[in-house]
């Protein structure tokens, strides 16, 4: 992992909200760029379909990613 610093100057009392909303996105960067516990791999065969693994694949895609 990289670090980065950054200064930034915030009014007075903000100090505390701006942490907070700093660390809420640091926590949904990292968790878009974990990989997935499950794979379609891990469940296929486990749901009676007619649909193959990469068709299951390909919806699950475009799902996620429109």
């Amino acid at each position: 992992m990289k670090e980065i610093k950054v200064k930034v100057l915030i009014p007075e009392g903000l100090e505390e909200i701006f942490e907070k909303e700093l660390d809420a996105l640091v926590r949904g960067l990292r968790r878009l760029s974990e990989k997935p516990k499950v794979t379609v791999d891990d469940v296929f065969g486990m749901m009676p379909t007619k649909k193959s693994a990469k068709e299951m694949r390909l919806e699950a895609y475009e799902e996620l990613f429109g």
